[in-house]
């Protein structure tokens, strides 16, 4: 099955470096790629499973009223495996690609730990199955490995040990830039028990996402991890540049000069037992278009807003693993 968002099974996707990519009617556009291990790209692969967009005509199946492009279904080939991506995907989310090629990876995870994302070792489980990481992480390798989009910098740098709390912001801070065309990939999700209280939580937050202040605090809020990006030349480097030059411009007006355009991905992590896929998605998309409705939101910027579905057994269960994968400290994919 393919792993690439939108496409058709009748057709074959060739994926080749720094060409546009037309899938019913989207565009994914695939750019030169920042280092992932060729390992964690192929258990992505095995593990997250496309199955199609919504709305989907054949099937019947409406899509979320509030979104103004088509979201994306997925399932997942076994629980394990998505214990696994998740426990290896903690050191991409981490660290960018200098660092990973500077010390080995039982190092990096066990720092990680520590410095770039909140787990602490003594708590109880309670607390620690209530980490955001385990979502982010799953975030931030969609995004750079099936929607090609590279991450401008490892979000485990605004992590901040001192502050003893989550990460604050954006959940992913990645970015497509295809000559002319620059789309800045900054998402969110939820990784909940029921379906709609990660429902709830992040559409209520997009009153605060997606705003023009929100955005130029986030990437105001780079500035001070400019030597730990990934991407070298990227225009968000030169919309900061251009600040530090000025500070007294307005970030949203630098964004607008290069016709930047916010592409906002919710993925939605949670448990769902019915054994049938499509009756999944069809009862999880009433659901959501019961309670919300469409509605417009203060950015000034062009914006592009879905969902991405991954409906799976379990969420406890998966975190439960996970943490003994991490305390049991298992090999990690080399």
């Amino acid at each position: 099955m393919n792993a690439i968002p939108s496409a058709s099974r009748s057709h074959s996707i060739n994926v080749l470096k720094g060409i546009r990519i037309q899938m019913d009617a989207q565009y994914f556009i695939r750019g030169e790629r920042i280092f992932l291990r060729q390992s964690l790209k192929d258990l992505t692969d095995k593990t997250i499973l496309y199955q199609y967009s919504i709305p989907h005509e054949d099937k019947k199946i409406d899509g979320i009223d509030l979104c103004n492009r088509k979201d994306d279904c997925y399932d997942y080939s076994s629980d394990e495996n998505l214990v696994e991506l998740i426990y290896n995907s903690i050191i991409e989310y981490s660290f960018n690609e200098f660092e990973m090629t500077d010390y080995d990876y039982s190092t990096l995870f066990s720092r990680a730990l520590v410095t770039k994302l909140k787990y602490k070792e003594w708590q109880d489980e309670t607390t620690k199955i209530k980490y955001g990481f385990y979502g982010e992480v799953l975030l931030y390798v969609l995004l750079h490995h099936i929607y090609g989009a590279n991450p401008i910098i490892s979000r485990g740098y605004f992590y901040n040990p001192l502050e003893n709390s989550e990460t604050k912001g954006y959940d992913s801070y990645h970015l497509i830039e295809d000559g002319g065309e620059i789309e800045l990939w900054f998402g969110e999700v939820k990784f909940r028990d029921t379906l709609m209280s990660g429902v709830k939580s992040a559409i209520e937050g997009l009153d605060k996402a997606l705003t023009d202040d929100y955005l130029e605090t986030n990437i105001l809020a780079m500035d001070n991890h400019r030597n730990d990006f990934a991407i070298s030349g990227s225009k968000i480097e030169a919309v900061l540049e251009s600040w530090r030059e000025n500070p007294s411009i307005k970030i949203i007006d630098e964004v607008k000069k290069y016709n930047m355009t916010l592409v906002y991905p919710v993925l939605l992590v949670y448990p769902d037992k019915e054994s049938d896929f499509d009756k999944k998605i069809c009862n999880t998309v009433n659901k959501i278009n019961k309670k919300f409705k469409t509605k417009t939101y203060n950015l000034s910027i062009d914006y592009k807003l879905f969902f991405i579905f991954l409906p799976i057994t379990e969420v406890k269960k998966i975190k439960q693993e996970v943490i003994k994968w991490i305390e049991s400290k298992k090999p990690l994919l080399s």
